[in-house]
């Protein structure tokens, strides 16, 4: 952070900014003429906001500054905070990230870097957070707990209790991130718990993530402790983890659309809730936006603007213990956004620490994480055991179905891309992808190499493909590459601008829809085809696993 955002004044207190709250000094700037969105109190208010050292020092008016800013009338609301979000799953570094987002009025994040963390360990974490504060949008970090997420993954890293607790006392942290690994909390895992315990001994927030557990199960995993969850999909789940006690953080990213089924519960007011986007590709960012997209389809679904400002503001800083975040008062920190109305939510301007913010242009170095898949891949067969179920894609979720053995029409393959050398294949259905092949490095959680559609030699050129970029994104069709993105950062981010990031991505979804693909964001939704911990089947470099069995599905000999 800046000097003026850090919100200290000379001597490192509040003296100057008392001062300036009750007029004995000028402040720095001086908005005039708002209407101020309270989310504390569904107020909307006129009122000018004067500002020094980086903080709120007064609302009300005959204030004097330095700088006068007319906003003629536009709200001013605090600035947006997504309370958990993977900002690798942007395919941007933290500085692409706050060039997309801070233009749509988000000005703080909480990060869960468990796919950096996945590739290269808490190093990971470290660089997080190392490059989100130069880039100009506040960075926060939740410290990963499932690295890898089961026992069924196994990535670049493994991160045991030890480093979870070493994480947690870096600055910056604000609680143990998402336990994802529910049957390991039901099931008493010696090693999840001992993860639980770290968090517990922090004193910090412990995230949840209980995909599909209902009743005496949910019960169970919140009386492990746990204080959130961010995967109800249906009303039912929704109210079921208000009532456990659970913060409810309702998500709508790109692979995951869980906000107009759940409007009905956010139009009764819970008073522990959250809009958080968890996972988001570069293109809706520019296309659709940020948070500022989520509060549109709040108060057009019938939720009072105010009561939608609170679910991005002052809800998710009382949720990670940011008491000076998240509201447009006196002594809290100056992020705040100017927008036109309360219904598009369109951002006039946005400020961090009362200057108008500014995306980084400088990314921190990383090393390591490229792609290996071993010198047998150029020979490599990718046949499917023929009794295995195929899984069946769904383009708004990160669940999957199970279709019968036969109906598959696309090959995934998953390919450890660490240098064990190891990789398998089943059928999907689904995505549409008739020719050529869809090749990714970036597969939550592990981060292997996936490929969907083509022939084996389409599959193998692709593989090729991702080595020579040090990961990425590539389309292949008949042994050439159609269309690319590279990803040189862990395999995971560029540091290119988000619109040529856009360009290129949607260059590969052209691709791929001119081939035959549905998929309105095929990217992201194959990025999850491994993720263990969500149903119903997900591929893994040693085989296809029945997640609601928990069991790695044989081939019949």
């Amino acid at each position: 952070m800046t000097g003026a955002q850090s919100g200290m004044g000379p001597g490192g207190d509040r003296r100057r900014l008392v001062r300036v709250a009750r007029g004995l000094e000028d402040g720095d700037l001086l908005i005039r003429g708002a209407q101020v969105v309270q989310p504390a109190t569904r107020e909307v208010f006129e009122a000018d906001v004067l500002v020094a050292d980086g903080r709120v020092a007064a609302l009300g008016s005959g204030f004097r500054a330095a700088q006068v800013t007319h906003a003629r009338g536009a709200f001013l609301a605090p600035g947006f905070i997504d309370g958990h979000v993977h900002i690798e799953s942007s395919l941007l570094t933290p500085a692409g990230f706050a060039a997309a987002v801070l233009p749509r009025g988000t000005t703080g994040v909480v990060a869960e870097p468990h796919e950096v963390v996945n590739v290269l360990g808490a190093g990971g974490l470290e660089w997080m957070l190392r490059a989100g504060a130069t880039s100009g949008l506040r960075v926060w970090a939740s410290a990963p707990s499932c690295v890898p997420a089961s026992e069924f993954e196994v990535g670049g890293a493994r991160v045991g209790a030890p480093e979870v607790a070493g994480m947690l006392r870096v600055p910056g942290v604000l609680g143990l991130a998402e336990m994802m690994n529910y049957p390991g909390v039901l099931g008493g895992n010696q090693a999840v718990w001992d993860v639980l315990e770290a968090g517990r001994r922090s004193g910090l927030r412990l995230d949840g993530h209980a995909s599909g557990v209902r009743g005496r199960d949910l019960m169970g995993y919140a009386a492990a402790g746990l204080h959130s969850d961010h995967e109800a999909t249906t009303p039912e789940e929704a109210r079921e983890r208000l009532r456990a006690g659970l913060w409810l953080m309702v998500r709508e990213g790109s692979a995951a659309r869980n906000l107009e089924a759940l409007l009905p519960v956010l139009r009764d007011r819970p008073r522990r809730a959250m809009l958080v986007s968890d996972d988001v590709s570069v293109d809706e960012l520019l296309e659709l936006g940020h948070l500022d997209r989520l509060l549109r389809m709040c108060v057009a679904g019938g939720v009072h603007p105010a009561d939608a400002v609170a679910l991005v503001t002052c809800n998710p800083a009382e949720y990670w213990g940011l008491h000076e975040h998240g509201l447009v008062a006196p002594g809290y920190h100056a992020d705040f956004v100017l927008l036109r109305d309360l219904s598009s939510f369109e951002v006039l301007q946005t400020f961090v620490g009362g200057v108008p913010a500014v995306a980084g242009s400088v990314t921190p170095d990383l090393v390591g994480g490229g792609v290996t898949l071993g010198p047998d891949w150029e020979t490599a067969a990718f046949t499917v055991p023929e009794e295995w179920p195929v899984i069946d894609m769904r383009a708004d979720q990160i669940t999957t179905g199970v279709g019968a053995p036969g109906s598959g029409d696309a090959k995934l393959v998953v390919a450890d891309r660490y240098g064990r050398g190891r990789w398998a294949s089943c059928w999907t259905s689904g995505s549409g992808l008739s020719r050529g092949t869809l090749g990714i490095s970036v597969l939550h959680d592990a981060h292997h190499a996936a490929f969907l559609g083509g022939t084996d030699d389409d599959i193998r050129a692709a593989g090729r493909a991702l080595e020579a970029l040090e990961g990425g994104v590539v389309l292949v069709s008949g042994g050439v590459v159609q269309a690319h993105l590279a990803l040189p950062f862990a395999g995971l981010m560029t540091d290119v601008a988000p619109n040529i990031a856009a360009r290129q991505l949607g260059e590969v979804a052209a691709a791929a829809r001119a081939l035959g693909c549905t998929l309105p964001y095929p990217v992201t939704t194959l990025s999850f085809l491994g993720l263990t911990v969500i149903p119903a089947l997900k591929l893994t470099p040693t085989g296809l696993l029945d997640v609601a069995n928990w069991t790695l599905i044989p081939p019949i000999t």
